[in-house]
């Protein structure tokens, strides 16, 4: 009995040491999931969202680009990207992952190298690797295949850029491209880390990418545990950017681009001289503009660095040229508004002016030069030996002078980036580059154009845009409605500044003048202008005695310039042309000049 009564006792014990224990444990379980669901809620909730819901930028459609009349430019259309998000891809598994996608996609060697340099630390600015681009209908399949069995590959539908007139506009819409690893550094914009965002490269489409590339938006989306879109939380829509619309008349632009395509490498730009607006812009050869929407191939790349006619290069506005004649109105109004001479003034030309014991040669030395001439028959007939005589009159200072007034030697302040100042020189400019002082040979160049003076294109379009628009500054601009003229007028007599325009249409319409095998045959519409040779290199004595004025390599024959304006008795347009190597203004330039200003006509712009 007694022992029956022990072993109950010591029953009752177990079960209540064993029941403890199971109210301990459940009230450290009770404990711990109150604990997790109130104090932890937030924090859990988070780490689930997080693994439950993905946040996606929503890039904007960027702006349109039109010309005047409302063309279309540049625009965009959907193409598809695949991207690698490294993060997604467990660490264990990612280099294996990484060579696979490679040997089955075939991607270039830069993308390959990039994959295979992958940091250790991810971050926002490179978990995002773009694989391939502008994605045909077998690759995207390729791709949707590879991502159904495969963590971390993301197919994006995309907006991608295309330009419609690709060659004959790319020096003015420019292109699109990845942004640099500086400005994604350096940018609190996170768009910018993202591996299918393109930003304006050059000319209009980086003068204005704040405008043109919107703001990106933001969708929260639900996936699953493969990463899979099961439904879109919430969405705050992207802006699209705003339209740029250009004072270029397109079908002007092709007809100049056509035009100058007779040549190896050129350059032209027409102006309306009154509001600053640029009707045609072009530097050619241009280049595929398209080619740069998406990821170069490094060959192509190196062909259009490496083209002996600079494709790559702005010509118009950073070009940079010796005028020749073209600047001999700035030296001949820079005498007259100096007093030195009149319009009646005259210089004997025997085609060579010496100084010293060097010739300076006028172009027609060959025929004893031009006898006495005054002003206008010397911008007319080109002689060099009348400003040869002018220039040791007033000095370099007063010439340097009257070409900064009309811009030359200053950037244009166009609206677009890379433009070049150029050159006119002075004596501190001398002293202080090159450690030598000024030469009366050099004022004699300068007078002509030639030696260190440096002019763009454009420059040379605004300088006549000031001359013929009764003196005011003004601002070349592409963009429509911006304001460019200068409320105050240049300080020049008027009787002054038509003596020198009288020259000009003597260029082109008179018997002697150097263009006149160029003149427009229409009374209405009449061009004056001027002739100019820029030289690339010297011509010695020796050569000058055996008539080797003219090389045969076309590297060293010298430029061909032709600086005008019509219609003569009412100037509306400007235009400047430049052909490299083209032999001489009155031979090249002129012509292309003509038919420039006669397309005007055809292209509905004369007013």
């Amino acid at each position: 009995m007694g022992r029956k009564r022990e072993e109950k006792r010591l029953i009752t014990r177990r079960t209540f040491l064993f029941a403890g224990i199971k109210i301990f444990l459940g009230m450290a379980i009770v404990s711990r999931l109150f604990y997790l669901q109130i104090f932890k809620f937030s924090h859990y909730k988070l780490l689930s969202d997080k693994n439950r819901l993905v946040l996606k930028r929503i890039l904007p459609s960027r702006g349109n680009i039109f010309d005047a009349s409302g063309k279309l430019l540049a625009s965009n259309k959907f193409t598809y990207s695949a991207i690698l998000d490294v993060l997604e891809i467990p660490q264990q598994d990612r280099a294996s992952i990484i060579k696979r996608i490679i040997k089955d996609r075939s991607l270039d060697p830069k993308t390959a190298d990039d994959l295979m340099n992958i940091p250790e630390v991810i971050n926002r600015n490179n978990r995002l690797v773009l694989l391939q681009e502008d994605l045909s209908w077998d690759e995207l399949a390729g791709y949707y295949v590879m991502a159904s069995s495969m963590q971390g590959i993301v197919i994006e539908k995309v907006r991608s850029r295309t330009y419609l007139f690709p060659e004959a506009l790319s020096h003015i819409t420019g292109y699109i491209g990845a942004p640099t690893k500086e400005q994604v550094t350096e940018s609190d914009n996170i768009a910018l880390s993202l591996p299918m965002v393109k930003v304006g490269k050059n000319c209009i489409e980086q003068q204005y990418e704040e405008e043109l590339f919107g703001k990106i938006g933001v969708q929260c989306v639900e996936v699953n545990s493969r990463r899979q879109l099961v439904r879109c939380v919430s969405e705050t829509d992207s802006i699209p950017g705003d339209d740029i619309h250009l004072t270029i008349n397109l079908d002007l632009q092709l007809e100049v681009y056509k035009i100058l395509s007779q040549h190896e490498s050129a350059s032209c730009v027409v102006m309306d001289v009154n509001t600053g607006a640029i009707l045609a812009f072009v530097s050619y050869p241009g280049y595929d503009t398209n080619i740069f929407t998406k990821k170069i191939d490094p060959k192509t790349l190196e062909e259009l660095y490496n083209n002996p006619f600079k494709p790559i290069i702005n010509k118009v506005i950073a070009g940079l040229y010796a005028p020749g004649s073209a600047f001999k109105m700035m030296t001949g109004l820079a005498g007259l508004s100096a007093g030195v001479i009149t319009k009646h003034t005259r210089f004997h030309c025997s085609g060579v002016h010496k100084l010293d014991s060097h010739k300076f040669h006028c172009w027609k030395w060959k025929y004893n030069g031009h006898g006495y001439i005054d002003l206008r028959r010397a911008i007319s007939e080109s002689c060099d030996v009348y400003f040869y005589n002018l220039a040791e009159k007033i000095g370099p200072d007063i010439i340097a002078r009257t070409a900064n007034d009309f811009g030359l030697g200053f950037k244009t302040g166009i609206d677009l980036p890379g433009e070049k100042a150029g050159l006119i020189p002075t004596k501190e400019w001398k002293k202080e580059r090159k450690g030598q002082s000024w030469t009366k040979g050099d004022t004699l160049n300068m007078a002509i154009g030639q030696g260190f003076d440096l002019t763009t294109p454009l420059q040379l379009t605004r300088m006549i845009a000031i001359l013929v628009n009764g003196l005011n500054p003004i601002t070349p601009v592409l963009r429509k409605s911006k304001e460019t003229l200068s409320p105050e007028k240049l300080k020049y007599k008027p009787e002054h500044v038509e003596l020198i325009l009288d020259g000009m249409y003597d260029v082109v319409n008179s018997s002697t003048g150097t263009a006149r095998f160029s003149a427009i045959d229409d009374e209405d519409f009449e061009m004056a202008g001027k002739t100019g040779s820029s030289q690339v290199y010297h011509i010695t004595e020796s050569q000058r005695q055996a008539g080797k004025t003219v090389s045969d390599d076309y590297w060293m024959k010298e430029h061909a310039v032709f600086v005008g304006y019509a219609p003569a008795d009412d100037p509306k347009f400007a235009v400047t042309v430049l052909v490299e190597h083209g032999g001489g203004g009155a031979k090249t330039a002129a012509p292309i000049a003509r038919d420039v200003l006669g397309a005007t006509r055809s292209c509905s712009l004369r007013r």
